[in-house]
């Protein structure tokens, strides 16, 4: 059996137009396809690579509503939509990237076929951004949730109970929608508390840890340190709130209060909480920490004998992502 996997393939970042053609902003997917490329020069084919593979449309209607699917092919083939679903400007373009989605959702179900067959153990594989789409709308570069998709996928295969690890410095908000009230489904996130870009999307409250516990999940949010405690009330959030210094320890709790012992465990690997991203000032944390959290879950996996597939997640400076992700890689593929 191989141990681990990886899934870079360019067909991951495909688009059913020229992309110099298609409106894209800020941090979209140009700058994906630019992290995926120093991946694979920076890995230079040290690992094996699952064969490319495309997912259907019908493995999404597992977590998309049939109208949210329909009016997004309709939007990327030019034609008219009666009522347009609900997005971010961060989504502008993202209809033309369908293409993408399903090749990034075809590496997951492959990984996940090997898994069951027991040719695998751990896989990294590259895909567009997910965790903030629900069902039937998307922010935040996230249009479809591939990784939510996977997870039925792997069900309906035979593992029953997944717990889904988020360490994206953004709250996986659509993950937790979709997967609200699941009993064999248990989404543990860590991440920002008072995130100015959650709360323009007015979707900060879902990240606390009442709301967490309200739908049977964790949420471990971190407050930054320029606010003062107070600001909880200020913004009127409830449940507890934890500092840089508390984050790897009560990650590291969490992982040993689940309410079960997972089948698989599926990650959402942001680098965006590196100190010299977006965690500025709130995690504390630097590439060596992604190895930490790594370790932290390959232990879990251990106890069970379970696979991991780890998905990429947010990361904004380019050299950082890449050097965080190449750690958190290694670790997977060689412990």
């Amino acid at each position: 059996m191989a141990a681990f996997a990886t899934y870079l393939h360019p067909h991951t970042c495909f688009t059913s137009r020229p992309v110099t053609d298609i409106p894209f902003i800020g941090y979209a997917l140009p700058h994906f396809a630019k992290v995926r490329q120093e991946l694979v020069a920076a890995l230079e084919d040290q690992y094996p690579q699952i064969p490319v593979q495309e997912a259907g449309d019908d493995i999404y209607r597992a977590v998309h509503t049939d109208d949210y699917l329909d009016q997004l092919r309709r939007m990327a083939a030019g034609q008219a939509v009666d009522e347009p679903p609900e997005l971010s400007v961060e989504c502008s373009g993202y209809e033309f990237c369908l293409p993408g989605y399903r090749y990034g959702l075809g590496g997951m179900l492959a990984a996940i076929d090997r898994f069951k067959a027991g040719r695998l153990a751990r896989a990294y594989i590259f895909s567009l951004g997910g965790h903030h789409a629900y069902p039937a709308r998307g922010h935040g570069y996230c249009l479809l949730n591939p990784l939510a998709a996977a997870v039925r996928y792997a069900q309906a295969q035979g593992f029953a109970r997944v717990l889904i690890v988020d360490w994206d410095i953004h709250h996986g908000d659509g993950t937790q929608a979709i997967f609200a009230g699941d009993p064999d489904v248990y989404c543990l996130s860590i991440h920002s508390g008072v995130d100015l870009y959650m709360t323009l999307q007015r979707v900060i409250h879902a990240g606390t840890t009442t709301a967490a516990a309200a739908v049977g999940h964790c949420n471990i949010p971190l407050l930054s340190d320029q606010y003062d405690e107070d600001i909880v009330a200020r913004l009127n959030l409830e449940g507890q709130f934890y500092r840089a210094a508390e984050s790897l320890p009560r990650f590291e709790a969490a992982l040993a209060d689940l309410p079960w012992q997972p089948d698989l465990i599926a990650i959402f690997s942001g680098f965006d909480g590196h100190r010299e991203d977006v965690g500025e000032g709130i995690t504390g944390w630097d590439t060596e920490t992604f190895a930490r959290l790594t370790r932290a879950v390959l232990a879990l996996a251990a106890q069970t004998g379970c696979p991991i597939l780890s998905t990429h997640g947010g990361g904004y400076n380019l050299p950082v992502t890449v050097a965080a992700a190449v750690r958190h890689i290694d670790v997977l593929a060689d412990e």
